[in-house]
């Protein structure tokens, strides 16, 4: 067998290699085809020139020519030593030839250079060239005299005359004629290579085949045994289902002798279920063949489970077809599987159904529903205070407690309803049959049972209190999803108003639709981050002291679906609500980097762009890790970037604070405190947090020009800011005099409508140019500047 295999593969090799020969041979043929159409328009073009004077024909007799002197390019690359393939390619791309020929080309000139009949056309590509460089020379002569206006009609004889000449040069029937016939002998040797190997294979394939008749024989005798002795079960059956033959394992599984079984049919042994028929009441064999589990009836009329594997054995003689089966006892390991598929689906520590089967039969529900059945009720579960018990009296209450409610609630259902662990302390129990109305007083009832029950451990006694959100399960119901997100959101509202009570979902509710609404907004900005609809504004930030230095404020906006310019007011609350501002601060932080990380021009007017972040991110491990690893990317581009966290945020998570501030500014970035002064407490904070900026709380600045105590409270925070070395910006100016005021206490930067309103970051950059360009003038026409 290994001899048969090598012939053939020699021969599939030499093969391939005589047809690829082939084909890189016709790909030169096919390149001196370009060669020669381009060489003539070439000659037509000059003489059109030469009679027309059309300068369009001059240019296009230069294009053509073109072609014949890439090709000359790759034959010089690939003679040099060493050989510039990079340069063969690109001649032979400029003389026209496919792309998907140019490694071809290039090959079959480095192996076959000094070859037979490739020598003798390269020889004559060589000769060819003569004609190609007079050519150009030709055409070099004809521009210079046209452009120095000698072109006179005794020259343009001349020239003619050339070209006539040239035109009877021609060296393609010379290029082309070693190729074809070294083609022709290839064919030949392939012809001939071909009948011997068939010669070959088929003298080998009949001793082969006769030492497999002669191993046959041999081997009968030796299956004989096997079948018998064989640990598996195997019998032999004919087509109307009688068993012909069985082994001593086959009998054994089924508690027979082998005699008893040769009396009954494949009826007797085969559980009714996994008799395949056809529409004729036969047994349906192309079935019977497939392999899969079946089970069988043992003698004592249990059922065992066995791996059914069957093979049809055709005889030429009709009717006297054999199927031979193999079958082997699988019964331990489908009370495995089936252990298996129950731990998969019921949740370890309660024994209720997990998440992954709650949501397939929620599925099931709905379906039923929008056929006609129902309508049927979900309860989203929620214990009150378990985290107080798991960290009171430690996890192993924690998890008897889980255990004795999931009792309870099993308890209290009827025949039909089911109750499932969502995860954590989160459960899910299924009305049958129930409305909403009828689904209310189930879990009002079950919530006052509930009530009354206490879990007892180490001495204490904990309430088995929850909240319950109810939705209906009727023909609106969409999907699992947003099923349990409406259970959910009832439950949220549970708990948001005093907890341990039972709330329903019902459209009309001016709290649910405020809820689902901020769902949307947060469902809307994530669609809007993945599709990248989120738009960078910016607002700019001026200095007092007469500095021309481009700083801004970047402010996010959301392109709707419609094309409209949503404001931050109507997402932004939703985002922080429901924990997703972390992946929204990553996302504009990652489009701010990428948009003006290109623009070098005004990264080299930028002093800082201000970037604000939400506290969520400030305490986010994960989103830490992430900035510190594109502006480890960006390390000039770091030092342009001010993040802003505000003042309330610092406070409630200092710790958090001050590692994000720590690790930010030893990247070369700077800290601005924003809101300063809405948590005006304190400022003992200040003294050990290293920020740069203090930007005043707009609230403060905005009356300024007429409430003097805005105006006392605004100087007491310059004069903190100024004893620790900070920079300050006020928020929030909208009028000349507020910002004559806050010049006159000394505040560093203002920023608000009344110098610029916010506007797309692409169109502040765009503009600052010219705005930089008339900034001294402005400046010095300006008291509030000159102050």
């Amino acid at each position: 067998m290994g001899l048969f295999l090598l012939v053939c593969a020699l021969g599939a090799l030499m093969t391939v290699a005589v047809l690829e020969i082939q084909a890189s041979a016709t790909a030169y043929i096919v390149g001196e085809n370009h060669w020669s159409k381009a060489q003539q328009r070439a000659l037509h073009d000059l003489d059109r020139y030469l009679v027309d004077d059309d300068a369009v024909a001059l240019a296009r007799a230069r294009e053509a020519l073109r072609v014949p002197l890439g090709d000359r390019q790759a034959r010089l690359a690939l003679e040099r030593d060493p050989v510039d393939t990079a340069a063969a390619r690109a001649g032979f791309l400029q003389g026209g030839n496919a792309p998907g020929d140019i490694e071809r080309l290039i090959w079959m000139h480095r192996l076959f250079a000094r070859a037979p009949y490739f020598s003798e056309a390269i020889e004559q590509w060589r000769l060819a060239d003569r004609v190609i460089l007079e050519m150009a020379a030709l055409i070099d002569r004809i521009e210079e005299d046209s452009r120095l206006h000698r072109l006179t009609a005794a020259r343009r004889d001349e020239y003619r005359a050339a070209l006539r000449r040239i035109e009877g040069q021609s060296h393609g029937s010379a290029f082309l004629e070693p190729l074809v016939e070294g083609t022709h002998r290839l064919r030949q040797g392939l012809v001939a290579l071909s009948l011997t190997v068939f010669v070959m294979m088929t003298m080998y394939a009949l001793m082969l085949m006769r030492r497999t008749l002669r191993h046959v024989r041999e081997t009968e005798s030796e299956f004989r045994v096997a079948f018998s002795q064989a640990v598996v079960g195997m019998l032999k059956l004919d087509r109307e289902g009688r068993l012909r033959r069985v082994n001593e394992a086959f009998a054994r599984l089924l508690g027979y002798r082998p005699d008893q079984l040769l009396a009954l049919r494949l009826a007797d042994l085969l559980h009714p279920d996994d008799l395949c028929l056809d529409g004729q009441g036969d047994i349906d064999w192309i079935r019977m063949c497939e392999p899969g589990d079946r089970r069988l009836r043992h003698r004592d009329g249990g059922l065992l489970w066995v791996r059914w594997t069957a093979s049809m054995i055709v005889d030429v003689r009709p009717g006297s077809d054999r199927i031979f089966v193999v079958v082997e006892d699988v019964s331990q390991a489908r009370e495995l599987a089936d252990e298996i598929a129950h731990q998969a689906s019921h949740d370890e520590l309660t024994g209720l159904i997990n998440r992954r089967e709650i949501e397939r039969r929620l599925v099931q529900a709905i379906h039923a529903v929008h056929r006609g059945a129902g309508p049927h009720a979900l309860c989203f579960v929620d214990l009150d205070q378990f985290k107080v018990l798991n960290d009171t009296c430690g996890h192993a209450a924690g998890d008897h407690f889980l255990r004795e409610f999931s009792a309870t609630l099993d308890k209290q259902l009827r025949d039909g309803d089911w109750v499932g662990r969502l995860g954590g302390d989160e459960f899910a129990i299924f009305l049958q049959g129930a409305g909403l109305d009828d689904a209310e007083r189930a879990a009002q009832r079950l919530h006052a049972i509930l009530g009354e029950s206490t879990f007892h451990w180490g001495g204490r006694r904990f309430p088995l209190g929850c909240s319950i959100g109810v939705a209906e399960i009727n023909v609106d119901a969409v999907d699992t999803d947003s099923l349990l997100r409406a259970a959910d959101t009832a439950c949220y509202l549970a708990k948001e108003e005093g907890r341990n009570r039972v709330r329903c979902y019902r459209d009309a509710d001016r709290a649910i639709a405020r809820r689902r609404n901020e769902l949307e907004w947060v469902a809307q900005t994530q669609l809007a981050i993945a599709e990248d609809r989120l738009l960078l504004y910016a607002q700019r930030i001026q200095s007092l002291r007469g500095e021309n230095r481009l700083q801004y404020e970047i402010l996010v906006r959301l392109a709707g679906e419609e094309g409209q310019v949503v404001p931050p007011g109507f997402f932004l609350p939703a985002m922080e609500r429901y924990g997703q501002a972390p992946a929204l601060d990553r996302h504009v932080l990652a489009s701010v980097l990428a948009q003006i990380g290109g623009q070098h021009d005004h990264l080299a007017d930028l002093d800082l762009c201000h970037i604000n972040l939400s506290a969520q991110s400030i305490a986010d491990p994960a989103f830490r890790e992430h900035a510190c690893e594109m502006l480890d990317a960006r390390p000039a581009l770091a030092r342009r970037i001010c993040f802003e966290i505000t003042e309330t945020a610092v406070i409630a998570n200092l710790a958090d604070a001050r590692v994000f501030i720590d690790q930010m500014r030893a990247r070369g970035c700077r800290i601005a405190l924003d809101d300063f002064g809405s948590g005006l407490s304190s400022f003992g904070y200040l003294k050990s947090l290293p920020v740069d900026i203090l930007k005043i709380d707009g609230a403060f600045v905005r009356d300024l020009d007429k409430d003097d105590v805005d105006l006392a409270l605004v100087r007491s925070m310059v004069q903190v800011g100024r004893a620790l070395g900070k920079t300050t910006i006020a928020e929030w100016v909208e009028t000349e005099a507020a910002m004559a005021r806050l010049a006159e206490v000394g505040v560093d930067y203002v920023q608000g409508y009344a110098l610029h309103a916010p506007c797309p970051l692409a169109e502040l950059i765009g503009a600052w140019a010219p705005v930089a360009a008339g900034a001294a003038e402005d400046r010095a026409g300006s008291p509030i500047m000159s102050a």
